[in-house]
């Protein structure tokens, strides 16, 4: 078990957010990043979060706050998959984009039509090139949100579901792509990545050897309830730390853990279950402070996980 909470050296600090930024640039025009980042002290790195199928960049806030009060500028894009886009982009499916469509995995035809979308190669590169503009446009953004930085902060991907799948691809797992077998998307800029509820082989483009030359520190986090599109189980979802080289990766397995790890909608949707949400966010932000500030006590806190993080029962494996 791990006997003690993890708290960051960076200190406890308000938020400040913002969902207007790089509104008047045209990658973002109808879908302006949402940021966060730490009252009254510039933060020490960044992180990039991908949101699930038919979410967008608004959600996620909790976990989002929570790396922003301990010192990260956490950068959401909204990706084209967003289901109000989908909505106002596909007349044809007869939904109103501005009606409530949280509840869309309800709808059956609905349904259908996001799934083909996950299973579109050209979705994912989409995604991919959505990062690379944010990237390409870092220094706007932290102008526009905590203040230029005299010199480079250090930062990580991280994502959700399909989100967690965006974030294995700009870590550097290799996929096939009908046109382009043995296809890399990896992104130095990124010093880390954290995948919550990722993909294993067998799935968009995913397969033996796909994460071979994952050479960065990467968090897996799932749940023993977790499942995939295509029904695999905690398990599969762990392979991208099982299949990748040794060297600062890390694997979380929450007991009774589902899809949503505790919950990350601020709504009745999703299961609300402190302990786990409690687990994630420690063991997130300790994997952030190891690997990208570089802070040798996050280091050792996951060095003392075991079988518990607080109230939360997990299996945590680390090589």
């Amino acid at each position: 078990m791990s006997g003690t909470r993890y708290i960051s050296d960076f200190g406890d600090h308000g938020v400040a957010e913002a969902d207007d930024i790089l509104a008047a640039h045209p990658d973002f025009a109808g879908q302006p990043l949402t940021c966060r980042w730490p009252e009254g002290r510039a933060p020490e790195a960044f992180v990039v979060f991908c949101h699930g199928l038919g979410s967008n960049g608004g959600e996620y806030a909790a976990l989002s706050r929570y790396w922003a009060r301990n010192g990260y500028l956490v950068i959401h894009p909204t990706f084209r998959d967003a289901i109000r886009t989908v909505a106002r982009e596909e007349p044809e499916l007869g939904l109103d984009a501005e009606a409530d469509l949280s509840r869309w995995t309800a709808m059956p035809n609905l349904r259908t039509r996001m799934n083909e979308i996950l299973h579109t190669p050209e979705r994912w590169a989409e995604r991919v090139q959505l990062i690379g503009e944010a990237m390409a446009n870092l220094a706007a953004i932290l102008a526009a949100t905590c203040g230029a930085r005299p010199a480079p902060i250090p930062g990580a991907i991280a994502g959700h579901s399909f989100g967690a799948y965006t974030a294995q691809l700009l870590a550097g797992a290799e996929i096939d792509m009908p046109d382009a077998p043995a296809r890399r998307f990896g992104d130095e800029r990124f010093n880390a990545a954290v995948l919550l509820s990722a993909q294993g082989r067998d799935q968009q483009g995913l397969r033996d050897g796909s994460w071979d030359a994952i050479n960065r520190p990467v968090l897996t986090v799932t749940g023993t309830l977790d499942r995939g599109a295509k029904g695999g189980d905690w398990r599969w979802k762990s392979e991208p730390y099982e299949l990748a080289p040794a060297d600062g990766k890390y694997l979380a397995v929450l007991e009774d853990g589902d899809h949503y790890l505790g919950g990350f909608a601020e709504n009745a949707l999703q299961p609300q279950v402190p302990a786990q949400q409690e687990a994630v966010r420690q063991i997130t932000l300790a994997f952030l402070d190891a690997h990208v500030r570089d802070r040798q006590a996050a280091r050792d806190w996951l060095g003392s996980v075991a079988d518990e993080v607080g109230e939360c029962r997990l299996l945590f494996k680390r090589k």
